[in-house]
């Protein structure tokens, strides 16, 4: 069976931090190094046959720093994206990867930064099956069948036990320190689930049960994405929150009209 894609995008820097250090790469489109995220959803659809990509960078370091490595991977993720060959797609997932770590390495020994890095949560949807990868705490999930599960593994130090655990994985290390290690994993679909890729800024917030009593609610994409999206800043907002919201849907005539927000692929 054929189908495509619907997706909905919303990222706000939230009421506590200065600047918004998250990062998209959204069927082409990204931000920035300094942004603050989205004004307006960012919406559209895709055929699924195209193995589209989602991916989400949370960007970690003072000064500019954080804006600059999530930016640095989602720009140097388009290009990958432009250039890929037909790899198998747990390969490309891999190879994308070291290649974005080192990027955001040069770029630190370029310009004498000590600490500089970003998460990364990257879903890639095929005609057999989904592919999922993360680095760090950004989480994807999946809703199918009236159940909530998150489908990525958190790289955070299991042994602390107050306050916000460090991260044991994350882009922006040095290859001398130690080979990076994205967890990767392949998955199956059917019509009319929905996949999360979130921000912790989402997840610190608002409880999984919350997120999965919003889904079972059944409303449109950019509905849900707002909920939630209202629901973190009412808990708080202390950090950046990116929400983006796929849903894989029968294949039906649909416009070829390109749903892109700006005439450049940066927003």
């Amino acid at each position: 069976m054929a189908y495509y894609i619907e997706y909905a995008a919303l990222c706000d820097k939230g009421f506590v931090r200065e600047k918004n250090q998250d990062n998209i790469w959204c069927n082409g489109h990204f931000f920035n190094s300094e942004n603050d995220g989205l004004i307006e959803p960012l919406t559209g659809t895709i055929d699924i046959s195209t193995m589209p990509a989602f991916a989400l960078f949370d960007g970690m370091g003072g000064e500019q720093q954080g804006e600059m490595a999530a930016f640095l991977a989602a720009s140097n993720f388009d290009t990958i994206q432009q250039k890929s060959e037909k790899t198998e797609t747990k390969t490309f997932l891999l190879d994308a990867c070291r290649e974005l770590n080192k990027a955001i390495c040069l770029y630190q020994t370029e310009n004498h930064i000590r600490h500089m890095g970003t998460t990364a949560a990257i879903l890639m949807c095929g005609m057999d099956a989904i592919y999922i990868c993360n680095l760090g705490d950004s989480r994807i999930y999946q809703f199918s069948r009236k159940k909530l599960t998150q489908i990525t593994q958190d790289h955070v130090e299991l042994s602390v036990t107050q306050g916000k655990a460090p991260l044991t994985q994350n882009l922006g290390i040095s290859e001398e320190e130690f080979i990076i290690e994205p967890y990767i994993a392949k998955g199956e679909y059917k019509r009319g689930d929905r996949f999360l890729i979130c921000s912790d800024g989402l997840t610190d917030m608002v409880t999984d049960e919350q997120i999965a009593g919003v889904f079972k609610k059944k409303m449109s994409l950019q509905q849900t994405a707002q909920t939630l999206m209202d629901m973190a800043l009412s808990n708080g907002g202390i950090d950046n929150i990116t929400i983006i919201i796929c849903s894989i849907l029968k294949k039906k005539k649909i416009s070829t009209t390109d749903f892109r927000v700006s005439l450049s692929n940066t927003i």
